[in-house]
């Protein structure tokens, strides 16, 4: 059953359409896989083919069959707010601009393996029923997490501490929840405002995907 703000079932390419004309799409399922690379161009640069998509993508209140970004570079700002992703491809993605995540619910695996960003990374009241998946991620910009579950599993904790010392002055974690096998060992999680999830709240994670 689709959300109640979900008025109507549209294709990829036409949402692709809206985005290549700087539009926003909304409360609408995406039946599909949405794919951006009919939106990569080459741009020349000093010499260098700066080829990536140059439009902003923001999807408010959508639901989306599956959501691949794998192996494109992002020029502008990506935004999800309030969307329901059964699975999401974020593998080697780069982002120059902030990536936002708001809202939203992460139904099976996010593929965030390779990830890079140079812009701010913000995701605020988001739960992740599959596993996340940040290996070898590299994240240069602000990481700002807040009210983020992660019932599914996730490594993002691991790779984070491999280097805290250097970019923990960047990294903002506020009440968001763990697995206690993906929390590494002498992690100060009071501090970092991190808690390990218990079985009662990983079902009500689970729940949200109904």
């Amino acid at each position: 059953m689709l959300p109640m703000d979900v008025q109507r079932i549209v294709s990829p390419s036409q949402v692709l359409e809206r985005i290549s004309t700087g539009k926003s799409t909304q409360s609408v399922r995406v039946a599909g896989s949405l794919g951006v690379d009919p939106l990569v161009v080459s741009r020349w640069l000093c010499g260098e083919d700066m080829r990536g998509v140059y439009q902003p993508i923001i999807l408010r209140n959508c639901v989306l069959d599956e959501l691949d970004l794998e192996g494109c570079t992002f020029y502008e700002a990506v935004q999800l707010t309030g969307c329901r992703i059964a699975t999401a491809h974020f593998t080697k993605a780069y982002f120059y601009s902030v990536l936002l995540i708001e809202n939203c619910v992460f139904e099976g695996t996010f593929e965030g393996q390779r990830l890079q960003t140079d812009g701010g990374v913000i995701v605020h009241n988001t739960v992740f029923t599959g596993r996340a998946d940040f290996s070898e991620a590299d994240l240069r910009g602000e990481l700002d997490l807040v009210g983020v579950s992660f019932p599914g599993g996730t490594n993002l904790l691991y790779l984070l501490s491999s280097d805290w010392a250097s970019i923990g002055h960047k990294i903002r974690l506020s009440g968001c929840q763990f697995r206690v096998l993906d929390i590494p060992p002498k992690l100060e999680v009071d501090r970092l405002g991190i808690a390990p999830l218990g079985e009662s709240d990983a079902r009500s994670a689970e729940g949200q995907r109904g």
